[in-house]
Formats: C-alpha cells, sequence, structure tokens
C-alpha cells in the first residue's frame, strides 16, 4: 500500500527570529497561488503555517506534531541578541542535537515527534498535504534517510519549498521530482 505526503513549508516571520506564534507577512500570503490537489490538509497549529495553508486553498486541520520546535525563552528573539545574551547556550544548542539550553525542546526531541507522527501516517493510504515550517520538515528528512540529528542542519529548507515523502508499505522514501 503506498502512501504520500507533501510537506510545504510555511512562510517565514518577516524578521529573522528563533520562531514563536508569529504571522506570516500580509504581503508574502497575498502572492501565494491555489494548490491544484484535492488531498487530505493538515497544519502545524502556529499561526503562519495556518495562514500558508489557508492562502493555498487548503482545508486543513491542526495538528500538534507539525508545529515548529519549541523554542522556550528564545522564541521571538533574533540570533542576533541570543549570541550577546547567551553566547554559550547558542553554542551548546548548535553543536548538542539533544541539547535545550533555551528550556522548549531539543532537536532529538522534535525528530522523534515528527518520526512518531509519519510513522502513524504509514499504511494510511492516500495522499496528504501538510503545511509545517522548516526544522519538521529537516526532522521528517532525517528520519526518512536515517541520517544523524547533526544533518538536520545542512538542510535547507525555504517558505512554500515542497518536500515529497513517500512510503511502500515497508518504509518511507525521499521523492525528488522536477
Amino acid at each position: 500500500m503506498a502512501n504520500r505526503i507533501l510537506l510545504i513549508c510555511s512562510l517565514a516571520p518577516e524578521r529573522p527570529v528563533f520562531p514563536g506564534d508569529d504571522p506570516a507577512p500580509a504581503a508574502a500570503l497575498a502572492r501565494v497561488g491555489r494548490l491544484a490537489v484535492g488531498s487530505d490538509g493538515v497544519t502545524s497549529p502556529l499561526l503562519r503555517a495556518r495562514q500558508t495553508a489557508a492562502a493555498l486553498g487548503l482545508d486543513a486541520r491542526p495538528d500538534p506534531a507539525l508545529a515548529e520546535a519549541d523554542f522556550g525563552r528564545w522564541a521571538g528573539r533574533a540570533p542576533e541578541a541570543l549570541l550577546a545574551e547567551d553566547p554559550a547556550g547558542l553554542a551548546l544548542w548548535r553543536a548538542d542535537p539533544r541539547s535545550a539550553p533555551h528550556g522548549g525542546e531539543s532537536l532529538a526531541q522534535m525528530v522523534a515527534r515528527v518520526a512518531a507522527w509519519l510513522e502513524r501516517q504509514a499504511g494510511q493510504g492516500g495522499s496528504l498535504v501538510a503545511v509545517t515550517h522548516p526544522g519538521p520538515i529537516q526532522a521528517a528528512m532525517v528520519h526518512v534517510l536515517g541520517a544523524p540529528l547533526e544533518a538536520a542542519g545542512r538542510i535547507g529548507v525555504r517558505p512554500l519549498s515542497r518536500t515529497r515523502l513517500t512510503h511502500d508499505g515497508r518504509r518511507w522514501s525521499l521523492l525528488i521530482e522536477p
């Protein structure tokens, strides 16, 4: 039994920050085209993902498993400010995917959360469109490829990018399309 998931990255917040529940920029939302698929849809519960899903014309239900990482007290903060205020914490977070110096969720915890979500989808059949964020998409790719946690930081995920995953009844695969 095949299963297909199309992961679409939400629009980014207006300013570079450790994401919280920031809205998507209004100008960017106005430029989003509609999806031409009749698939089932889910979205991160965060505002910018829900806004992106709506702009795509997707009737999507929120799923907490697709939320961006919980950055704890760093949420909504600019990386430059954290570099000045908590350089040791930022260095630890960048070096150790199991650390959470911000008091939120570690990369390892997010990968486990997203992997569990993927495995719940396995064998469901049909297609699913999921609007989420860079972190969960990186986590899904790390899980599907069996890559080390550290590989997540080497995967670039841009706003509105599309990542297709397929399940053949045995395992997930990453599908690169033209």
